[in-house]
């Protein structure tokens, strides 16, 4: 019956509306028509946008690298030209300059170059773009092939130049004297010059209202990147050379948590090290929650298994957990893969010298980042070149109600 109803009973149509039939034999000639028509140009038949870049545009959206407490969940994409465009609504300014280069000898990628005119140096601009007119290749897959030829030193575990997908910090990075640097297909835009403290600051330090919670949380980074780079390897050059330095009361409950466990303390130190890292891989090759509960799973068994078993000790527990906790406090993914390969060679050193390599490693790390420049920009300002007062935006946050001016990139004065 309510079929026959269904039959009987057709729902009228819009005489307003009119169809034209399309011949769908013809797609793949229009379509290629249309992509090389400028933009915004019609056809002289049907009324249809013939341009592909006025369709939208669609992504698949993975998981942020980091939760986002507060300010714009605006996110750059694969188009260079839609990155230009947040870019042009965020900083609303006839002051706003683009240049474009093309790369590649065999399929060209179009690499914008975005800048303030009026704030950026101009000297470091004009060298920016001399290190990218070097660039000899094919094509460009993704924005790290500028990154790794553009740098003062590729032999440098420290990157010095910052990628980012987040539009808020590269306008604040604008407004530093900063370039931006935006490659055709990659999400990821370089900002140049960069320094170390411009890796560790997140922008929730600038949206947290106290800045007295802004700089307790900015001082907390920085002990976490201490025990993330230097925690594993201390404990192998006390506990192996010095253990005499440890109070009585903590060396003797060491001492009684290793009694029976077959491996040297360094061995112990590297096995655990290892299977951290091992389940790291695992969660970033396995980003699912199924994945997730399985590395932690794994994580939790072996390292019961490994105290139950009298193989490891406990202490040696707590410091490889607090290490690996510490590095997640590190916001920058470049600046965190390189801390852990310097875990490892500071381990190695304090297996063979003890504390006496331990503090090698650590002064040779020290002076390597006082040296080092980006785009003539001392890595470690303002802290390296002694400037004071930018230590109350830099290392800290200061009680400032109007945005901060930073010399530490030699800009202009828009004024």
């Amino acid at each position: 019956m309510f079929n026959f109803w269904k039959k009987n009973n057709k729902p009228p149509i819009n005489k307003d509306i009119s169809f034209q039939r399309i011949d769908l034999r013809s797609s793949a000639e229009e379509l290629n028509s249309y992509s090389s028509e400028d933009t915004g140009s019609k056809s002289e038949g049907p009324e249809l946008k013939n341009n592909l870049d006025g369709f939208p545009i669609v992504r698949a959206i993975a998981r942020d690298k980091d939760q986002l407490l507060r300010g714009s969940k605006l996110r750059f994409m694969e188009d260079a030209q839609y990155n230009l465009q947040i870019l042009r609504d965020s900083v609303p300014t006839s002051e706003l300059i683009t240049e474009t280069i093309l790369l590649g000898n065999l399929a060209p990628k179009e690499v914008l170059i975005v800048y303030i005119g009026n704030i950026a140096n101009l000297s470091i601009v004009a060298e920016v773009k001399r290190r990218i007119k070097t660039i000899k290749a094919k094509t460009l897959y993704e924005s790290s092939y500028i990154q790794r030829n553009i740098e003062d030193s590729t032999l440098s575990p420290f990157p010095q130049v910052e990628a980012t997908e987040r539009p808020d910090v590269a306008v604040s990075a604008l407004f530093q004297g900063r370039i931006i640097i935006i490659l055709d297909g990659s999400p990821n835009t370089l900002l140049a010059p960069c320094t170390f403290f411009d890796l560790m600051d997140t922008p929730d330090d600038a949206y947290t209202r106290w800045f007295i919670t802004a700089s307790f949380f900015r001082v907390a980074r920085y002990v976490m990147l201490l025990l993330a780079g230097c925690l594993p390897g201390f404990y192998i050059a006390l506990l192996s050379y010095n253990p005499e330095m440890l109070p009585t009361r903590i060396l003797l409950l060491i001492l009684n948590s290793r009694e029976g466990t077959p491996f040297p303390i360094y061995f112990e130190v590297f096995l655990m090290m290892g299977i951290g890292e091992a389940l790291r891989l695992m969660l970033i090759r396995s980003p699912s929650l199924l994945g997730s509960t399985v590395a932690l799973f794994c994580g939790i068994t072996l390292v019961i298994s490994g105290i139950f078993s009298n193989i490891i000790g406990p202490g040696l527990v707590i410091v490889v957990t607090l290490t690996f906790l510490s590095s997640f406090g590190i916001p920058d993914y470049d600046l965190r893969s390189s801390i852990r390969i310097i875990q490892f060679v500071t381990m190695i050193i304090s297996s063979f010298f003890g504390l006496f390599g331990f503090a090698l490693s650590f002064f040779l790390i020290c002076i390597h980042l006082s040296t080092l420049k980006s785009f003539g920009i001392p890595y470690m300002a303002p802290l390296a070149t002694l400037e004071i007062d930018a230590w109350g935006h830099t290392l800290l946050r200061g009680n400032s109600k109007e945005m901060p001016i930073d010399d530490t990139y030699k800009p202009q004065d828009p004024r």
